[in-house]
């Protein structure tokens, strides 16, 4: 069942946007549970509902519930934007079926007409929106470059890759379950999986004042992404064990090579240190205007695991104004960047800390970026292999 949030979805005002046609036919397969709540869905589309009460109901789910009704207002829920109301019209489309052409039609109705036709199709916008948005991925991949296509993945593969990774969550108590879904964008592929927590036990208030327990199982999704020009795999997710399981399972059952996605650095700050404000040059990336270095750490370690961080609005300049003309060498951990593009008034920003781990402010932005990262030297390749510019490693901050 999804994590569904009554408090977006249940306020009175919010419920009277959405067409009461579109309410009653969305909540329709649930009628027998509203009628013993108190609430009667109206059959005529001119029929008025009682929108308090239906607040009320949304907001005090009990054990009688139904998860698949959650599951219903969660999709629409998140999938009831501008945005999101242009991309499923198209998804639908592509699909070869069809909604109501109401241009009264607002974002959350058409939302619910997509539910209503091909809950599939909102699935998959809403997985696709949720690993567009994911910010932090740590990198894995052979130092050389392979430029490789992801294969396709039919039905079969898929649910073998669910079929092994429900395995490893089992055995870890996540129970099973897990969904993946894969939405290519090329030269990046995104993979996002679906799957259960260990199991969690809250103390719950009953309407009648009495205090009980509920057990249940949360809901997280992960996000891998591929790309083709380097043969390089992205993972976002909570643990060790997780990101491992991806790496060995896409790439013994995708790849045909278990180890073909090694935990072999991908970062390196060095051109920060040897090339100074020549490393932000973007004189040969179109599509970005400038880039500043904003903000770096430095590790000294110790028993304390001392850090130091540095900020400026642009730190080569600060530098400059005292004469500096260089940053410190070896304990160099992490580095941010503002960096602006041709075709957007704000700049964004990326954190690189090697070795492995970008943090994107908008993942759109990772194709310009990692032009430059590659051209400035900061992505390593099988040349980069002088031991004093290894990069230090320092404990994870995330």
């Amino acid at each position: 069942m999804a994590s569904f949030n009554p408090r977006k979805f249940a306020d009175p005002d919010r419920l009277r946007s959405i067409s009461p046609t579109r309410l009653a036919i969305l909540l329709g397969p649930w009628r027998c549970y509203f009628d013993r709540r108190g609430l009667h869905l109206p059959n005529t589309a001119d029929a008025e509902i009682d929108y308090s009460l239906l607040s009320d109901i949304l907001m005090r789910p009990d054990r009688t519930t139904p998860a698949d009704m959650v599951d219903a207002l969660y999709y629409v829920q998140e999938t009831a934007s501008a945005d999101d109301m242009d991309k499923l019209l198209a998804a639908i489309r592509s699909e070869g079926l069809a909604v109501d052409d109401d241009p009264r039609a607002s974002p959350v109705d058409v939302a619910i007409d997509v539910w209503c036709v091909a809950p599939a199709v909102v699935r998959t916008h809403h997985a696709e929106a949720y690993a567009m948005r994911q910010q932090n991925f740590e990198y894995f991949g052979l130092q050389q470059p392979i430029p490789a296509a992801f294969p396709d993945v039919g039905d079969t593969l898929r649910t073998m890759l669910e079929r092994e990774a429900d395995d490893w969550f089992e055995s870890h108590r996540r129970g099973r379950g897990c969904r993946m879904f894969i939405i290519r964008h090329t030269p990046i592929t995104w993979i996002l999986i679906r799957h259960g927590l260990p199991m969690r036990r809250e103390a719950s208030q009953q309407d009648d004042g009495a205090v009980g327990v509920e057990f249940y199982r949360p809901q997280r999704h992960d996000v891998l992404i591929y790309d083709e020009r380097s043969g390089d795999l992205g993972v976002h997710a909570g643990t060790k064990g997780k990101r491992n399981l991806y790496r060995a399972t896409l790439g013994k059952h995708v790849f045909g090579d278990e180890t073909r996605f090694p935990a072999a650095g991908r970062f390196s700050l060095q051109p920060l240190i040897a090339d100074g404000p020549a490393s932000l040059n973007v004189d040969d990336i179109d599509g970005i205007n400038r880039v500043r270095l904003i903000e770096y750490r430095l590790y000294w370690g110790g028993a304390h695991h001392e850090m130091e961080t540095r900020k400026a609005d642009d730190i080569f300049a600060a530098l400059a104004a005292r004469r500096i003309t260089t940053l410190p060498g070896r304990n160099l951990s992490n580095a941010t960047f503002k960096i602006a593009f041709e075709n957007a008034d704000k700049e964004r920003s990326v954190t690189i800390r090697p070795p492995g781990i970008a943090r994107y402010e908008r993942n759109d932005d990772s194709e310009l970026i990692d032009q430059w990262l590659r051209k400035r030297g900061f992505v390593l390749t099988a040349t980069d292999t002088d031991d004093d510019e290894a990069p230090t490693t320092v404990p994870d901050d995330d």
